[in-house]
This record gives C-alpha cells, sequence and structure tokens, in this order.
C-alpha cells in the first residue's frame, strides 16, 4: 500500500507467549425502549485496520472488554455469540454479545523479512 511513494507495511511477525495463553471471555449487553438506549456500555472499541475489520460496534466493544478484563496483549480465535430478543413490534429490544478467544501475550518483534524500505526503492 503506498501513497505518493511512502511505503506502509503493515506485516508483523509477533513471539507470542502460547505457554501462558488463557481462554478469555466477555459479555455485553444492549437494551433499547422505543429507540432510547437504556444499557450503556461506553465508547471504547477494539478495531484494526487490517485484523478485526468488518466487525460491528458491539463485537469491538466485547473484544475490548475481554482484552481489558483478561490483561492480555491479543484475543485470538475470538468467536462471537449474539442472542437478539424483540417485543412489542419492536419497541423493546435487547441483545446480548459474548466473545470467547485465547488471550496471549506478545514477548516481542520478530525481524521482518518482507520489509522494504523506502531508501531502497
Amino acid at each position: 500500500m503506498s501513497l505518493k511513494g511512502n511505503t506502509i507495511n503493515t506485516y508483523v511477525a509477533a513471539d507470542l507467549d502460547y505457554a501462558n495463553a488463557k481462554k478469555v471471555e466477555a459479555t455485553v449487553n444492549y437494551e433499547t425502549i422505543l429507540g432510547i438506549a437504556t444499557i450503556h456500555n461506553g465508547k471504547k472499541t477494539l478495531s484494526s485496520s487490517n485484523r478485526y475489520r468488518g466487525l460491528k460496534k458491539e463485537e469491538q466493544q466485547a473484544l475490548y472488554r475481554a482484552k481489558e478484563l483478561s490483561g492480555k496483549d491479543i484475543i485470538l480465535d475470538p468467536q462471537f455469540e449474539i442472542e437478539k430478543h424483540s417485543w412489542f413490534f419492536g419497541a423493546h429490544k435487547t441483545k446480548t454479545v459474548k466473545v470467547t478467544g485465547w488471550g496471549v501475550d506478545i514477548k516481542g518483534l520478530k525481524d521482518d523479512p518482507h520489509a522494504v524500505l523506502n531508501s531502497e526503492k
């Protein structure tokens, strides 16, 4: 990817601590009555330009909560369970988003064999 001759390389190889990986999970709940939110989960989300692209806001909030509660650096293989309910023709809605995955820490970054520096062009 480049913009006017400036190259941005997004490939990164990391040395992960698989020995201390642990199962992590988090749940966020949503409720609206007549379109007005009655449960607020804050505005913090976990997103990335490539790794978690395409996730809905609720899924990003669940990932953020899982990462914060576990104290781990990365959540591997996140899997989402979404449960929705609606009553009174949609006047009262609830949604529960649960994420489970493996939390791992980063021990360090590896040298990038694919790196192309701007000065090498």
